[in-house]
């Protein structure tokens, strides 16, 4: 558990770094009377870019913030949604898993389901008799 902790805790501290890091360059002004449109375009799409990401890496930290909660209650390596143990080998590839992987599965498949269908592409046609 030890070394579980410590990976953790590595992973935290290169994501927080990470995070000032993207957050200072989105931040700093750029310049704008040099370069044209394009290069404009260009600059504020990588931004939005670096902000999306940071955005993910905020949500990464808050997951691995939870794991190490539960290591301090003694609850680490438990599923969420059925409670049976997660393997060893899951969680040393992704140390903050909150479920097994059947349940992830689960999950994912749920999700994927529930998901808004997009306004376009194939919509349902009353049907109507046609007489012969």
């Amino acid at each position: 558990m030890k070394s579980i902790k410590e990976m953790l805790l590595k992973m935290r501290s290169d994501l927080t770094q990470e995070i000032s890091r993207r957050s200072k360059v989105t931040t700093e002004p750029g310049m704008q009377d040099i370069g044209d449109i394009l290069d404009l375009v260009s600059e504020e799409r990588t931004r939005e870019l670096d902000i999306i990401l940071t955005d993910r890496e905020k949500r990464k930290l808050l997951q691995i913030d939870d794991a190490l909660d539960k290591i301090e209650d003694n609850t680490y390596g438990q599923c969420e949604e059925c409670g049976i143990k997660i393997p060893r080998a899951r969680l040393k590839v992704l140390p903050f898993a909150k479920y097994c992987v059947e349940c992830q599965e689960k999950n994912e498949r749920e999700e994927k389901y529930t998901r808004e269908e997009p306004e376009e592409g194939i919509r349902k046609v009353q049907m109507v008799e046609v007489e012969e």
